[in-house]
């Protein structure tokens, strides 16, 4: 298995991981009201700024989620999707760095969003 070496390989990522995500029964319905095929270009430049760097994603990512009805539960789903996916398709420090990226996020607005954290395991 290989580590994240491009944008593709972010598309093919969040692809397999949203269609997951949006397979679970919990989670789909936070999902109901977003063009979801409109909004990858941006969820894609988001992952890929964050692993790649080269500006392609501006904007504040956190008030986008605060009119949804996210829950802790959401935040342990989207984690342990997230993990799975991921390592379902690559190993390596970048894949690694995501994976960081992605607890991070999850504690962080979670926490914004007045909620407990996520009974979460780092690199589930």
């Amino acid at each position: 298995m290989t580590d994240l070496t491009s944008a593709d390989d972010i598309v093919e990522f969040m692809n397999k991981f949203y269609d997951e995500l949006l397979a679970d029964p919990t989670a789909a319905p936070v999902f109901d009201e977003i063009d979801m095929m409109a909004h990858m270009p941006r969820i894609v430049a988001f992952w890929d700024n964050m692993l790649f760097g080269g500006g392609r994603y501006s904007g504040s990512p956190f008030e986008r989620h605060v009119p949804l009805d996210l829950q802790k539960k959401h935040f342990e789903i989207w984690y342990e999707t997230f993990c799975r996916v991921l390592n379902g398709l690559h190993a390596g420090p970048r894949a690694s760095l995501l994976k960081e990226r992605a607890y991070s996020i999850a504690h962080i607005f979670s926490h914004k969003l007045g909620l407990e954290p996520p009974e979460i395991q780092a690199d589930a």
